[in-house]
């Protein structure tokens, strides 16, 4: 995502907090073709059925309804985006009823060779209810690099976003992406 957007997100979000119902709707309008080009990457080469539109009305939809006290700032806005994204897809699977668990399908590639591993694509052809679960199992053991996956796969963050949105170094945000891609790779019980 671009930091080059017309209007500065976070002050229209304390413009909101602050009762603006004109913030409100032009913070619809600012984010709404950020969280659909999100959404048309994320649904890029998946077996979800959703189209990106579908997806983008359906987490502002689930944003809207919080209050905008809920957010502090543009990083935080979008990761409580992600969230968002992330419950909409795990919700619509299982209303689906697509319980199939098949595949064993690679969830990022774990190529460790070079340090660009940081910018590993994320394979959308996956089972996400499993990467779901997995995802909570992970929150318990270390929520920060939760949260760095649930940032890189929901809502298409760079990694300086990431660490920006989550207060944490670069390098940290690093780590605990090879932490978390490791240890979801061991729980998902993909091949090495």
């Amino acid at each position: 995502m671009s930091d080059a957007t017309s209007i500065d997100i976070t002050a229209l979000l304390a413009r909101w907090r602050n009762g603006d119902r004109d913030a409100e709707a032009a913070l619809f309008r600012e984010v709404y073709p950020a969280l659909r080009d999100i959404a048309r990457a994320r649904l890029r080469g998946s077996n979800l059925t959703l189209s990106a539109t579908e997806l983008a009305h359906e987490t502002y939809a689930r944003l809207s309804r919080s209050t905008p006290i809920d957010y502090r700032d543009r990083g935080h806005f979008f990761s409580i985006a992600a969230r968002a994204t992330r419950h909409f897809v795990i919700d619509y699977l299982r209303t689906r009823d697509n319980q199939k668990r098949g595949g064993r399908k690679f969830f990022v590639e774990l190529d460790e060779q070079t340090d660009s591993a940081v910018y590993d694509d994320i394979n959308l052809d996956v089972d996400w209810i499993a990467v779901n679960d997995a995802l909570n199992a992970l929150e318990s053991v270390d929520i920060d690099s939760a949260r760095v996956v649930e940032l890189k796969f929901f809502s298409g963050l760079t990694t300086d976003e990431i660490a920006e949105t989550l207060g944490l170094s670069r390098a940290t945000v690093v780590r605990n992406w090879r932490f978390a891609k490791a240890w979801l790779a061991d729980r998902l019980d993909v091949a090495h």
